[in-house]
């Protein structure tokens, strides 16, 4: 019996720790808005019952965690700026550059959970999503041939994964977006040929009337095949994931 219980110590969280969760908590239910200013830091430590030096370190946790803008000096305090796509997937990423994972990994698992995207914006059907993918298609023609060409390429990958509507499939994939941002820098300092760029836009046409006649079945099918056309022409076969590069870039 003696020995269940012979594992590592359970070690007690810090006041500094407690505090963040409170307020970690607080921010992401909603209770303290994105782009609130929370409480001075008196009025803080007053409702949490803690030391000045307590209060400063679980802010600090939070500041560092990407959810607290702090301003120092005597008219210094906190905003709230909340959770951020761009935010998870510099961690994603960070933590898939430290793998040394392949550009095409991260591709591959693209190729595998856009197309159920693409069935569920058609099978959805909505007429306001159907007008803002063509208005995406009207800003590709305009620039097709161009620097610009990639990036509304991949805006339309973005828009057509929000139109979704499911929230836990959009956050993932717009992470790998993100993540995926500097094939589009690399390729927009390339000369984007003109057959890629007309496949490409006649693509998101015919997806586009796929989703106007509620046809998810062959809008998902058209979609996976797209990615298996697009895929050898948008990564070097050996090129790594590398957000802290595609960070510089922006």
């Amino acid at each position: 019996m003696q020995d269940a219980f012979q594992t590592k110590l359970v070690k007690p969280k810090k006041s500094s720790e407690i505090v963040a969760s409170r307020l970690r908590l607080a921010i992401v239910s909603g209770e303290l808005s994105k782009g609130e200013d929370i409480p001075v830091e008196r009025d803080l430590i007053e409702s949490f019952g803690v030391s000045r030096a307590t209060m400063r370190e679980a802010l600090r946790i939070l500041e560092t965690e990407g959810l607290l803008e702090i301003t120092r000096g005597a008219k210094g305090g906190a905003k709230v700026i909340g959770p951020t796509l761009a935010l998870a997937s510099h961690a994603v990423g960070m933590v898939l550059q430290e793998q040394d994972t392949l550009i095409a990994d991260v591709q591959i698992a693209r190729q595998i959970i856009e197309p159920p995207a693409a069935r569920m914006v058609a099978e959805r059907r909505s007429p306001e999503a159907i007008t803002m993918l063509e208005a995406i298609i009207a800003e590709e023609e305009k620039a097709a041939g161009t620097k610009e060409s990639p990036f509304l390429a991949m805006k339309f990958h973005e828009i057509l994964v929000q139109l979704s509507g499911n929230h836990t499939l959009s956050t993932f994939l717009l992470v790998l977006h993100e993540i995926h941002e500097g094939v589009a820098i690399a390729l927009s300092e390339k000369n984007n040929g003109t057959k890629r760029n007309n496949k490409t836009i006649e693509t998101h046409r015919a997806l586009v009337e796929l989703i106007k006649a509620g046809d998810g079945l062959g809008a998902e099918n058209l979609w996976r095949d797209y990615w298996q056309w697009i895929t050898p022409f948008t990564h070097p076969e050996s090129a790594v994931v590398n957000v802290l590069e595609n960070l510089e870039t922006r």
